[in-house]
C-alpha cells in the first residue's frame, strides 16, 4: 500500500511537472497557428493575431495576446469584423474535471466589433461554413429538456471586462446606423443558481447612458423557469426601470412594474437624431409607469399611468404580432387635454402684442400630394378614447368620448360624446384606404351649442349669438386634398334660434339704402328667432337656396354657392322689410326686397346691394307702404337717399322709388 501511494505521489509529481513546462516544450507560434486555423476552418474567416502570444497550463490554463482581428463579411462596410488591442484569458484548471468553468480572468482592452446587416437582410455573425444541421439538433435537444444545454455543471466569473470598447450596429437594409463608445461592461457571477450581475456604460451621440441587470438565477432562465429580474438604463435624456419576473425565454413570457422618466421629449428627439419640428412649448416632461407583459407574440401594458406636460391619464394597451400585421387593442382616459403647448404661440417673444397670422394668399390651392395610405395597412387596431375636459387656445370642450377601429386599411371613427359649449354632438368618420384612392365617409350632428361663447373663443368673433345646431352627411374620394375636395357630395342643415347679428341692421339697412352700406354703426344689431337653411353640395360645389332669417320687422332669404376647388363664393341675400312681429316658424311675408350680393374669393369677399334687382322684387302695396312710411323720417324722404349714392345707381333707385310709389296710390 505504501509503495502505491508513492507511486501514485510521483505520477502527480510527473503530470505537474509536464504541465508546467508544456508552454516551454510546445513552441507557442504553434500553438498560435493553430487556433488561427481551427477558427478559419469553422468561420470561414481569417484570424490573425499580430501580437505575442502568451500560455500557461498551471494552476490556470491561460492565454494572453494582442493585436487580435477578425475579418468581415463579403462586401461589408469594414474589413474587420472585431478588432481588440489586448485579451487575457485565465480559467481554474482543476474545475475543469467536473464540469464547473471558473473564469479568474476574462479581459478584452479596447475591442472594436461591427455588426452589419446587409442589404438582403443578413447579418454578418452569420458564418458561411456554419454548420445549420448541427445547430438545429443542438437547438431541438435543448427545447426538449426544457431549456437550454450549456454542457456544463456550473459556472463561476471572477474579473469579467471589457475596457473601453467600441460597438457599431449598421443596418443597409433599414437605412440605420448606431455607434456606441467608450464602451466599458464588467459581469458578477458565483454560480448559476446564484445572482448574475451586470454593470455597464458608454457613449452614445456624446451622451454616457448607464445600465444595471440583475438576474436572480441564470440557472432557472436556462431552465426556462421563473425567477427575478431587474434593468435599470440611467441618461440625461431618458430613464428606464423594470423590476419583475422571467418566466420563460421560450417562449418569452415575463412581466413586472416599468417606469419610463423622460425629462424633455424634444431633447431626446434631437438626441436619438430626428428633432421635432413642431411649435409651441410642449414636449417636455413624459413620464409612464404600469405593469409590462409579455407572453409569447402577445406584450401589454397594463394599469398605466401617463403624465405628459400638462396631460394626466390612465390607460391600457396590449399588443399581438404573432399575425401579418400588428394588432392593437387600448383604451386611454385622460382628465385635461391640454393642446395649447403643442400650438404655434400667440404672442410675440417677449412682448405682449398678440402676433396677427399671416395673411393666406388668394387664389391659393389645395394640396395635390397624394396621400400615403401605407399607415392605415400596416396595423390593426381598436382604441378607446375619453377626456374630460380639451383645451385648444381658447376653445373649452367638455367631456368627449372617441372610439376608433382599424382592420385591413379600414378606419371607423366613432364620436360617442361631445360636449361643446352646452351643446352635444356625436358623429362617425368612415375612411377606406383598401383601394389606391383614398374614401371617406362623414356624419356630424352638433346641438344646442351657444353660438357667441363658441365663436368668441374660436375666433374672436362676438357679432353672432344664440343657440345653434349643425348637421352634415359627406363623402368624398380621391389620392390627394385636391382630389377629395374636387370629388365632395352630400347634405346638411343648419339651424340657429333665439339670437341676434351685431354690427349690422337689416331693418334699416332696407329703410335706407345710402347709410346701409356707408356708414359704420357698431351699435346695429339684427335680433333673429330663427337662421336656417339646408344645403347639397355635388364634386366640390356647395349649393344652398333656401337660406331664411325670421326678425319682427325684417324677413331675409339667401341663396347662392360655394365652389370649393375654386375657394370663391357667390351668393345673394335678400331682406325683407314686413309689417308682421311674428317670430321664430312665423311666414315670410312680402315686402320690398333690397338683395346683398356677396362674391368672391374666400380670403377677399366683397359685399355690395344689387340695387337693379330690387326692381324685380316690388311686392304688394302693404308692404310698401310700411316701407314708404319706414323711409319718411329720412331727411327728405326715401329720395333723400339719392344724394349719397353714385350716378349709375340713382336711376335703378329712383324707378324703384317710383314704381313703389305708383303701387301704393292703386291701393288707396
Amino acid at each position: 500500500m505504501k509503495k502505491a501511494i508513492i507511486a501514485i505521489a510521483v505520477l502527480l509529481v510527473i503530470i505537474v511537472a509536464v504541465v508546467i513546462a508544456l508552454p516551454f516544450v510546445i513552441p507557442t507560434e504553434r500553438v498560435k497557428q493553430e487556433l488561427i486555423s481551427a477558427t478559419n476552418d469553422a468561420t470561414g474567416r481569417q484570424l490573425t493575431i499580430n501580437g505575442d502570444l502568451g500560455l500557461s497550463f498551471f494552476p490556470t490554463l491561460g492565454l494572453s495576446t494582442s493585436n487580435v482581428s477578425f475579418s468581415n463579411a463579403d462586401k461589408a462596410q469594414n474589413p474587420e469584423m472585431v478588432t481588440v488591442d489586448s485579451m487575457v484569458i485565465k480559467l481554474d484548471l482543476l474545475p475543469l474535471l467536473s464540469g464547473n468553468v471558473q473564469v479568474d480572468e476574462f479581459v478584452l482592452t479596447k475591442p472594436v466589433i461591427h455588426l452589419e446587416v446587409d442589404d438582403l437582410g443578413k447579418g454578418n455573425w452569420v458564418f458561411e461554413n456554419a454548420n445549420p444541421d448541427k445547430a438545429k439538433k443542438t437547438e431541438e435537444k435543448a427545447e426538449s429538456s426544457g431549456g437550454v444545454n450549456l454542457g456544463i455543471s456550473d459556472l463561476n466569473l471572477g474579473d469579467v471586462r471589457v475596457v473601453d470598447g467600441t460597438v457599431s450596429f449598421t443596418n443597409k437594409k433599414a437605412g440605420t446606423n448606431i455607434v456606441l463608445n467608450d464602451v466599458n461592461l464588467q459581469l458578477s457571477l458565483l454560480g448559476l443558481n446564484q445572482p448574475f450581475d451586470a454593470k455597464g456604460s458608454a457613449v452614445w451621440n456624446n451622451e454616457e447612458t448607464e445600465l444595471e441587470i440583475n438576474v436572480g438565477s441564470p440557472q432557472a432562465v436556462l431552465d426556462n423557469k421563473e425567477t427575478t429580474t431587474t434593468v435599470n438604463i440611467s441618461s440625461k435624456n431618458l430613464n428606464v426601470t423594470y423590476g419583475g419576473t422571467i418566466n420563460s425565454l421560450e417562449p418569452l413570457a415575463l412581466g413586472g412594474d416599468t417606469v419610463i422618466d423622460i425629462p424633455s421629449v424634444r431633447e431626446l428627439a434631437a438626441w436619438v437624431g430626428t428633432p421635432l419640428k413642431a411649435e409651441g412649448s410642449g414636449f417636455s416632461p413624459l413620464k409612464i409607469s404600469g405593469k409590462v407583459g409579455a407572453k409569447g407574440p402577445k406584450y401589454s401594458f397594463t394599469n398605466a399611468s401617463i403624465g405628459f406636460d400638462k396631460i394626466s391619464g390612465v390607460g391600457d394597451v396590449t399588443i399581438d404580432v404573432g399575425g401579418k400585421v400588428p394588432d392593437i387593442v387600448g383604451q386611454l382616459a385622460l382628465k385635461t387635454l391640454d393642446l395649447n403647448p403643442y400650438l404655434p404661440a400667440s404672442k410675440e417673444e417677449g412682448d405682449g402684442e398678440t402676433k396677427q397670422p399671416e395673411a393666406k394668399k388668394t387664389g391659393e390651392k389645395w394640396d395635390t400630394t397624394p396621400i400615403d395610405l401605407a399607415g392605415l395597412k400596416s396595423v390593426n387596431a381598436k382604441f378607446d378614447l375619453s377626456v374630460e375636459e380639451i383645451l385648444a387656445q381658447k376653445i373649452k370642450i367638455g367631456r368627449s368620448a372617441l372610439q376608433a377601429t382599424l382592420k385591413n386599411g379600414v378606419l371607423d371613427l366613432a364620436l360617442n360624446e361631445l360636449n361643446l359649449y352646452e351643446g352635444t354632438g356625436k358623429g362617425t368618420i368612415h375612411v377606406d384606404a383598401q383601394n389606391p384612392a383614398l374614401k371617406i365617409t362623414n356624419n356630424l350632428t352638433i346641438e344646442n351649442i351657444q353660438l357667441k361663447p363658441l365663436l368668441t373663443d374660436a375666433s374672436d368673433f362676438t357679432k353672432l349669438e344664440g343657440k345653434g345646431m349643425f348637421q352634415a352627411d359627406l363623402t368624398t374620394t380621391g389620392k390627394s386634398q385636391a382630389d377629395l375636395v374636387s370629388a365632395l357630395n352630400g347634405n346638411g342643415q343648419i339651424l340657429f334660434e333665439d339670437g341676434s347679428i351685431s354690427g349690422i341692421n337689416l331693418a334699416a339697412m332696407a329703410r335706407n339704402l345710402a347709410s346701409a352700406f356707408t356708414e359704420s354703426k357698431e351699435a346695429q344689431k339684427t335680433d333673429f328667432a330663427e337662421i336656417s337653411g339646408t344645403f347639397t353640395i355635388k364634386n366640390g360645389i356647395l349649393t344652398n337656396d333656401d337660406l331664411k332669417l325670421l326678425n319682427p320687422f325684417i324677413r331675409l332669404n339667401g341663396a347662392g354657392t360655394v365652389q370649393l376647388p375654386p375657394k370663391t363664393l357667390n351668393y345673394r341675400i335678400e331682406p325683407k322689410l314686413v309689417a308682421t312681429t311674428k317670430g321664430q316658424g312665423g311666414e315670410t311675408e312680402s315686402g320690398v326686397a333690397v338683395p346683398i350680393v356677396v362674391s368672391g374669393p374666400w380670403d377677399n369677399l366683397t359685399y355690395a346691394p344689387d340695387l337693379a334687382g330690387a326692381l324685380k322684387n316690388v311686392a304688394n302695396p302693404e308692404g310698401v307702404k310700411k316701407l314708404l312710411e319706414g323711409v319718411k323720417g329720412s331727411g327728405d324722404g326715401a329720395k333723400g337717399t339719392l344724394k349719397d349714392l353714385k350716378e349709375g345707381d340713382k336711376g335703378a333707385v329712383r324707378g324703384l322709388l317710383d314704381s313703389a310709389g305708383s303701387l301704393f296710390k292703386k291701393k288707396n
